[in-house]
């Protein structure tokens, strides 16, 4: 029964109370509905969920002794959950430092493989720097050669009748000693001449030899 000294409003705001709380709720998941999406996970953020798995994972037996200890004997619940909380942090700088370790690993791993490829590359480039040069060496002495060929037919174009003195000397001097003749210095006249562009041609005429 309603008591009487109850007023119309207090009745009516006692009739709404039920309804407030799912009212609020409704407008709350209305106005943030991002709430319920996940968050993408970043490459850190991934590291830290292993992070943390891994810390603590092998505690979960222990906190559920720690939570039946503690309804049992409060007293000695207290100084076993802060044995067990040292325990936890050496526990998770341990497991900080190793993930820290696997990260280093992959890390020279990679430089390792990086490494080896460039010094094959390395090894590649000399190798063909190498064969380049001695391409370059052979080519050389190719020209060289082709070169002294080409200036001794050049030569012999230009000057085909281009003596040697001192041979012609000593052809002179062994045909008039076959013949009984002491060749004079006289009887050998030079006469020179100029062919086009500047080459100079020497002709000899022999007098006596007959």
């Amino acid at each position: 029964m309603d008591s009487p000294n109850s007023s119309p409003d207090q009745e009516k705001q006692g009739e709404q109370q039920p309804n407030e709380l799912p009212i609020l709720n409704d407008k709350d998941h209305n106005l943030e509905p991002s709430d319920h999406v996940p968050p993408l996970t970043s490459p850190s953020q991934h590291e830290e969920e292993t992070r943390h798995t891994l810390a603590t994972e092998p505690f979960q037996p222990t906190w559920k002794v720690l939570a039946d200890l503690e309804r049992d004997d409060p007293k000695f619940a207290f100084p076993a959950a802060r044995l067990v909380g040292l325990y936890r942090r050496l526990w998770e700088s341990c497991v900080s430092k190793h993930i820290d370790v696997q990260k280093i690993d992959q890390s020279n791993e990679i430089l390792k493989e990086a490494g080896a490829y460039l010094r094959k590359e390395r090894d590649g480039l000399q190798l063909h720097h190498e064969k380049q040069l001695a391409r370059l060496r052979f080519f050389g002495q190719a020209l060289e050669s082709s070169r002294e060929r080409l200036i001794s037919l050049l030569d012999d174009w230009n000057y085909p009748y281009s003596p040697n003195l001192a041979g012609l000397s000593d052809v002179a001097r062994e045909a008039r000693g076959a013949r009984g003749i002491t060749p004079h210095p006289k009887q050998v006249i030079y006469s020179r001449g100029f062919l086009q562009e500047g080459h100079q041609i020497v002709i000899i005429h022999y007098r006596g030899l007959d």
